[in-house]
């Protein structure tokens, strides 16, 4: 036996490792032969030939002696009898030493009439293959031609290194610190057994081959693997600007397939006795299956039929497109809206917490074992695959939804009015306005009429619900022990006026066309102007008798909150109730109460003026000068932007700059 260095053993390492480099017959010209990689990964100074014992077997030989009496040379039995010698064995020798001896697994090859005595051509070598664990001399010689030939004929050689962790073959009894014995056949047996997969994945099952060997040569034991092909896998063939060209086939190894190997590797040598070890990750593996699965069926109940509607007007005609790894231009917008619907579906969803738990235990397991420079990466991957398989999950159920020209009845699209709806079928619109225009059908431009009427309806449905809601804080405000000041009353009698012009808005518009009369015609244009927003109306569409409601409706607002800082409502003597009503009813978010009144009051000033500038614009526009009436859109802007952000902003504490 060869004297091998005693391997340290280091924590926090990774169990496998494994690297790969290739060669062309090129890149080696006259530098070096495909064939002296052999002599190189099987030479003696880093191989051992009869450093080779089964540690798992000498575990099991332990276990099994462990109750008996330790053996000695003068030992007696039971009935004090000694124990007579047997010929051909030394009593003197250690009984441990004996188990060391007959578990070597290269006993029976090497040590029948002298290894050295045979004629060197049926010599053994440490080198192993798909077939045996030692090539013989001559076997080695073949290997090299084929070696001569796969270069010849220009194929590639790669040269690869799976190395272990010494604490892991320890752990699983493939190397014994205190002799220093190394179980090669186990290890041989590992690579041989995920050698098959690699080659499979990365074209070479057919022209490819294999040989390894087991070095000690280095802190950690490790096997020198080398691949080549006995001629070049066929070209591939593309097309580039519309010509059809070759493309080389792939050098360079699949990260699947790489991460693989090291996987079934670190899975084979496991030991035994350690069953807990090798179902751990089958385990995780089945729960996360599992998981994804019932991920993916809620997904389904989930999703709302007008989203997948909404979904399915993006989509292109072509169905095969529709699949998440499509990089069709026109599966950008069908990806997008899917991947919002999987974000939504997916946050603060408990099933998809305990999916992201599992994954980071398996993530936690597989940085162990390969390192932790691969960790996140499974955790991220997994989770990429279930966003995948969701997204395409929704797009199955767009196949399976009914034709989407079918006749579509504007009551049963309004009668569902949260805010998920009312989006849902808003992005519908959006997406058959714009497939209209590059494929217009009856069918579609139907719908789209039906959805339009439905979405003004679904708005009024809303708007009724939720001023209602309000209409029953009032009333119960109202009723309570506490009577109402005289501020809290004249809040009152302002949100009561504002609600039930807000009531009768949305009950004019739930109404048909053809079922008013002409007076309630006149109060549905009047009211809708009534509540117009002046930021954002357009300004082509202002009209006198709509300036004029706008005007009145904040010529209301502030007379409510006084013509001046000094006089109006005092929302300090208001009930946290109101004032957090009012703030909603006049569109501004409520600050400190001492605040609100001048504060309301400089908005309603903001959007008089806004008006003001609208209104001007829109009577005078064709008779000004290019430049002013650019100028005067540039100021309205500001004015906009100005409005909007005091709105939104909390007042400032007095005497702050």
């Amino acid at each position: 036996m060869h004297s091998i260095m005693s391997k340290p053993i280091e924590h926090q390492q990774p169990a496998v490792v494994f690297r790969l480099q290739y060669f062309t017959a090129a890149t080696v010209a006259n530098k070096m032969s495909y064939s002296g990689y052999t002599k190189y990964t099987e030479r003696d100074n880093a191989t051992d030939l009869s450093n080779d014992v089964n540690l798992l077997q000498q575990r099991l030989a332990q276990l099994e002696t462990a109750n008996l009496s330790e053996l000695e040379p003068t030992s007696q039995r039971s009935d004090g009898e000694s124990v007579e010698p047997v010929d051909g064995v030394e009593t003197s020798v250690p009984y441990q030493k004996f188990i060391d001896y007959t578990a070597r697994n290269t006993a029976t090859e090497l040590d029948q009439g002298d290894e050295v005595a045979k004629p060197k051509q049926q010599q053994l070598t440490p080198t192993f293959d798909q077939r045996t664990d030692h090539l013989t001399v001559a076997e080695t010689d073949q290997l090299r031609q084929k070696l001569d030939t796969a270069q010849a004929n220009k194929g590639v050689l790669w040269a690869g290194v799976i190395s272990s962790s010494t604490q892991y073959l320890i752990d699983n009894h493939l190397y014994d610190p205190k002799t220093e014995a190394c179980d090669q056949q186990r290890i041989k047996a590992a690579v041989r057994h995920s050698m098959g997969p690699l080659l499979k994945a990365n074209g070479l099952a057919e022209k490819g081959f294999w040989w390894g060997d087991i070095q000690f040569n280095t802190n950690h034991i490790h096997v020198h693997l080398g691949i080549s092909e006995l001629s070049p896998r066929p070209d591939k063939i593309g097309y580039r600007n519309g010509k059809r060209v070759a493309k080389e086939a792939r050098r360079k190894f699949t990260q699947p397939s790489i991460r693989s190997i090291k996987s079934h590797i670190f899975q084979d040598l496991i030991a035994l006795e350690q069953p807990q070890a090798k179902t751990r990750k089958l385990n995780l593996e089945k729960r996360l299956g599992v998981q994804r699965a019932s991920l993916r069926q809620q997904l389904r109940q989930t999703v709302g039929e007008q989203q997948l509607q909404a979904l399915l007007a993006s989509l292109p005609a072509d169905k095969k497109r529709w699949r998440y790894r499509s990089n069709a231009r026109d599966m950008a917008k069908p990806k997008q809206i899917a991947s919002a619907l999987v974000n939504q579906y997916l946050q603060d969803n408990p099933e998809f917490q305990a999916f992201q738990q599992t994954v980071q235990a398996l993530d936690q397991y597989n940085a162990a074992a390969f390192g932790q420079r691969t960790a996140g990466r499974t955790a991220h991957h997994k989770e990429a695959e279930l966003r995948e398989r969701l997204t395409n999950a929704l797009f199955k159920a767009c196949r399976e939804l009914p034709d989407n020209e079918q006749e579509l009845t504007m009551a049963g699209l309004a009668k569902n009015f949260t805010t998920v709806d009312i989006e849902a079928n808003r992005q519908r619109i959006d997406a058959l306005r714009q497939a209209n225009r590059s494929q217009p059908t009856q069918g579609k431009t139907k719908e789209l009429r039906q959805r339009r009427m439905a979405l003004c309806q679904q708005n009024a449905r809303a708007i009724q619900a939720k001023v209602q809601q309000a209409q029953r804080v009032l009333t119960r405000l109202s009723q309570e022990s506490t009577p109402f000041n005289a501020a809290e009353r004249e809040a009152r009698t302002f949100l009561s006026d504002r609600y039930q012009q807000r009531l009768t808005l949305a009950k004019l518009k739930l109404q048909f066309p053809w079922e008013q009369s002409s007076t309630e015609r006149q109060q549905l244009q009047d009211l809708t102007a009534y509540f117009t927003d002046v930021v954002n109306v357009p300004i082509d569409k202002l009209t006198a008798p709509q300036v004029a409601k706008m005007q009145a409706r904040l010529a209301a607002e502030s007379e409510f909150n006084g013509g001046s800082v000094v006089s109006g409502v005092t929302w300090s003597k208001l009930r946290p109730e109101l004032q957090q009503a009012l703030s909603e009813e006049l569109g501004v978010n409520l600050a400190k109460p001492h605040q609100m009144r001048a504060r309301v009051q400089a908005i309603t000033k903001q959007q008089q003026e806004l008006l003001r500038l609208k209104a001007t614009l829109a009577s005078y526009k064709q008779a000004l000068p290019p430049a002013v009436v650019q100028q005067r859109y540039q100021k309205i802007e500001r004015f906009n932007d100005k409005i909007k952000r005091n709105k939104k902003a909390p007042a400032r504490p007095v005497g702050s700059q």
